[in-house]
């Protein structure tokens, strides 16, 4: 069982992943996993109110680089928050770097900033990047917002659109 959800993007150097602790694995387990796969910075997409129940991401942060984008669960994040993400990846993958992102689950908010990042860095089409991000062999879930009622599809490419 992969207790952190782990997945490359796009065979990329930015990996997807879930929250430590979320299938089980203590921290221990995840640090591990992304440690074997090179990860040298992690991006943190909880609320702060997800943040301080876990403790998050204070628990790692002595083993990786982090950075915290808070986005609420079930939502879009605003345009400034999903650039402010994919900044982040970009600056931490440019000499060569690898670096995970996780929400709780790693499906939504992570899918999100995913494809995110494949429009901005990869040049791909919103509806591609949302279509390679679910395709994956560790799919993540960016029309989750969508899903939940919370977004439209026109909302989220037009999100995407503006990287």
């Amino acid at each position: 069982m992969n207790v952190a959800n782990f997945g490359a993007i796009d065979g990329g150097p930015v990996f997807g992943a879930c929250r430590p602790g979320h299938l089980g694995g203590d921290l221990e387990a995840w640090t591990e996993i992304l440690g074997a796969r090179g990860v040298e910075t992690v991006v943190c997409l909880l609320s702060k109110g997800e943040a301080r129940r876990w403790r998050l991401p204070a628990a790692y942060e002595g083993v990786f680089e982090t950075a915290h984008v808070p986005i609420r669960d079930r939502y879009l994040p605003s345009g400034e928050r999903l650039s402010e993400a994919v900044g982040i990846l970009e600056r931490a993958t440019a000499d060569g770097g690898r670096v995970a992102i996780h929400c709780n689950a790693g499906l939504g908010r992570t899918g999100v900033v995913a494809a995110g990042w494949l429009v901005r860095d990869r040049g791909l089409s919103a509806r591609e990047a949302v279509d390679v991000v679910e395709s994956r062999p560790w799919p993540r879930a960016p029309r989750e917002a969508v899903r939940d009622g919370n977004a439209s599809e026109g909302e989220l490419y037009g999100l995407l659109e503006g990287m």
